[in-house]
């Protein structure tokens, strides 16, 4: 905070604080949200056209599998886990899945910070 000049300000919320800290420290350094790791089951009849409906929401499919329903181990935004938890119990009628395996998927970069 101190390299961006920012000040603490105490008629603020420290939410509405925090966020303008993150936007002004995205513009000097390379930082971004952690992934939210999530697996999710779902029935065989369902599983294909949900697949592609959840398609956009998904960043990273880490692993798949496909017998008598649909398995999938992937990697999703933290802001989208709303709207993939409703297309899930809404589509699947209550059928399907959704299990949160990490909240923080974070790679580990070669820079250092002091």
């Amino acid at each position: 905070m101190k390299d961006i000049h920012y000040s603490v300000k105490a008629n603020q919320s420290t939410k509405q604080q925090a966020l303008e800290v993150i936007r002004q420290l995205k513009e000097s350094m390379q930082i971004q949200r952690a992934h939210m790791r999530l697996r999710f089951m779902l029935p065989a009849k369902e599983g294909k056209k949900l697949k592609e409906k959840l398609k956009p929401l998904i960043k990273v499919i880490e692993s798949e599998d496909f017998d008598e329903q649909l398995e999938m181990v992937c990697l999703i935004d933290p802001g989208c886990f709303r709207e993939v938890d409703e297309l899930i119990r809404c589509e699947t009628k209550g059928k399907g899945t959704l299990e949160v395996l990490s909240l923080k998927d974070v790679e580990e970069g070669e820079e250092k910070f002091e």
